[in-house]
């Protein structure tokens, strides 16, 4: 009886126990990888990190953005201090490009890495740095674009943003046209107008008019066809006819006015016309 027994408990306890390792197994394998005892015991004797621990650090490790905008500083570096709380001051460059999606810190996933020169010695041999900041664009390792500030292109969300994309995104400034007034030569033009009887904006006929009237018509000269001359000669001549009020202007040529300054004349004089 008990000879019959005895295969039949090693058979059990053989089926016990591989039951138990493959249960073993399967909820080893609904929380992390499973790992020989071949492997385990060599990182144990090694002094490695074990594989599932190798992979959980691969897991939770951040991958690099490439490409990515490194703003390369220098410890004591007082002008890196400088730009870093200008494009950090409320309202800045670097707040609304975070508003607008943007990843500015110290760590590689960042559109922008802030970086100390120590920590990426290849780069900074490479780029030849000789003032900082400096401000590079890098992808795997590679310069892809690099930036130095000048009198013409600050180094703002524009610049930072073709830095990363190599596209220039900045808003280009109108072309300015220089300030065309029509003249027939007549009478040199001026500014800084005198108004009408307190109209600033008379219209030609109501300029004539005036020019015409008994305050300024015994100034003008007999010859002179006023009708024919431009809107501004004609606001040109009443304001030259107001500031030499003293002389009579029968006396001079057109070609001998010059303007006389502003400051001399009050701003109420000039409003009311008188």
């Amino acid at each position: 009886m008990s000879g019959r027994l005895l295969p039949n408990a090693a058979l059990l306890f053989a089926v016990v126990t591989g039951l138990t390792s493959a249960a073993e197994d399967q909820g080893r394998s609904s929380n992390q990888p499973a790992v020989s005892a071949t492997t385990e015991s060599r990182g144990q004797s090694s002094g490695s990190q074990p594989a599932e621990v190798k992979d959980a650090a691969e897991r939770g490790r951040v991958a690099d953005r490439n490409p990515r905008v490194l703003f390369i500083t220098k410890k004591g570096c007082d002008r890196c201090e400088k730009e870093l709380v200008r494009l950090r001051r409320p309202g800045g460059d670097f707040e609304s490009m975070q508003a607008r999606g943007w990843k500015i810190g110290e760590s590689a996933d960042n559109h922008i890495q802030l970086v100390d020169a120590e920590k990426i010695p290849d780069l900074v041999r490479l780029l030849e740095i000789k003032e900082y900041p400096t401000v590079a664009c890098v992808s795997d390792g590679e310069i892809l674009r690099s930036f130095k500030d000048g009198c013409s292109t600050p180094l703002d969300a524009w610049t930072f943003g073709w830095l990363l994309k190599g596209q220039n995104e900045r808003p280009q400034a109108p072309i300015p046209e220089p300030i065309r007034v029509a003249s027939t030569g007549h009478y040199p033009l001026r500014g800084n107008h005198w108004s009408i009887e307190g109209d600033p904006n008379p219209t030609q006929s109501k300029l004539v008019s005036h020019l015409r009237g008994p305050n300024h018509a015994s100034q003008l000269a007999s010859d002179w066809q006023i009708e024919t001359w431009s809107y501004e000669e004609l606001r040109s001549l009443h304001d030259d006819l107001h500031e030499r009020e003293d002389a009579p202007m029968m006396s001079y040529s057109a070609s001998q006015f010059t303007s006389r300054g502003a400051d001399q004349f009050s701003a109420g004089r000039k409003i009311v016309g008188r």
